[in-house]
Parts: structure tokens; C-alpha cells; sequence
């Protein structure tokens, strides 16, 4: 033996390289079980997630929750074309000659089914209420910027 060595050290180290050598063992051995145990199940979560993800998706759109102080954005109220009409593209006015109408907009009311003057000249106080909540664009906007009267005007010059 070494003079440094006592035999209490040696035993001591002894013990200690087999209590180490025994939890790295069970360490080892836990890890595999606990990981093959668990598998599937981590698996069959995931597809779950992804699935529910995919499907959130299609149903929500961009909404603040109350907690984060928002409001929930309830289900827009259906355009009721019988009111002011229907049209399509084929005969669509360029709607950015009303004040307050830029592209963009254009573009969105484009999307709901809003393509001339005419419609926008028939419109009721449910119909600008409805166009307002569908665009989601400065609530107040088409009675504010008055774009039934500005319709009737363009119609009037357009005839002349």
C-alpha cells in the first residue's frame, strides 16, 4: 500500500466507487424504463396536439382573450344581399373614388361581396352595421365618411 493510503481511505473510496457505481445502474436503468413506458403515450399526445392544432386553426381567427383584456369577436352577421343587391367582378365600380375608400379596403369589401355603387348606395343602418363588422376596419367609418351619399352621387354622374 501506499503510505498516503490508509486503509480507512481506502475502504472509504471503496464504498464510494460502488454506491456510485450502483446509482448509475438504477439511474440507467429507470431512464430506459420510464422513457419506453412513456413512449407511445408521448406519441400518441402528440398526434392528438397536432391534430387540434391543425383544427384551431380553421376555426379561430385572430381573437384577444378577455384575460389579456380584449373582447371575443363574436360571429359576424350575414350580409343580407336582398336589401342592396348582388354583383360580381365583371361589373364593379372603382369603389376607391369614395372618400375614405383606399385600396385595401377596396380589396376587403371586394372579399364580402361589395363591388359597386349601386349596393353601396342601398345600404341600411343593419347593412353598415354588418359591412362594418365583416371589414373590421374603423368601426363608424361608412357613416362617417357618408359613402351611401357619395354612391348616390357617383351613380348620378356616372348616368350624365
Amino acid at each position: 500500500m501506499n503510505l498516503f493510503i490508509t486503509n480507512e481511505t481506502y475502504h472509504f473510496l471503496e464504498l464510494f466507487i460502488w454506491m456510485f457505481g450502483s446509482f448509475l445502474i438504477g439511474y440507467i436503468f429507470a431512464w430506459f424504463y420510464y422513457r419506453n413506458k412513456y413512449q407511445s403515450e408521448l406519441q400518441q399526445s402528440s398526434q392528438t396536439i397536432s391534430e387540434l392544432k391543425d383544427e384551431m386553426q380553421v376555426t379561430i381567427r385572430a381573437r384577444k382573450t378577455v384575460e389579456r383584456g380584449g373582447i371575443e369577436i363574436k360571429a359576424p352577421k350575414p350580409l343580407n344581399f336582398k336589401s342592396f343587391g348582388e354583383a360580381d367582378e365583371e361589373n364593379k365600380d372603382d369603389l376607391t373614388q369614395i372618400n375614405g375608400i383606399g385600396s385595401f379596403l377596396e380589396k376587403k369589401l371586394n372579399s364580402v361581396g361589395i363591388y359597386t355603387f349601386d349596393q353601396i348606395s342601398k345600404f341600411t343602418n343593419d347593412d353598415i352595421n354588418a359591412v362594418t363588422e365583416l371589414i373590421q376596419f374603423f368601426p363608424g367609418r361608412i357613416v362617417r365618411d357618408n359613402w351611401k351619399e357619395q354612391a348616390k352621387k357617383l351613380i348620378e354622374s356616372k348616368e350624365e
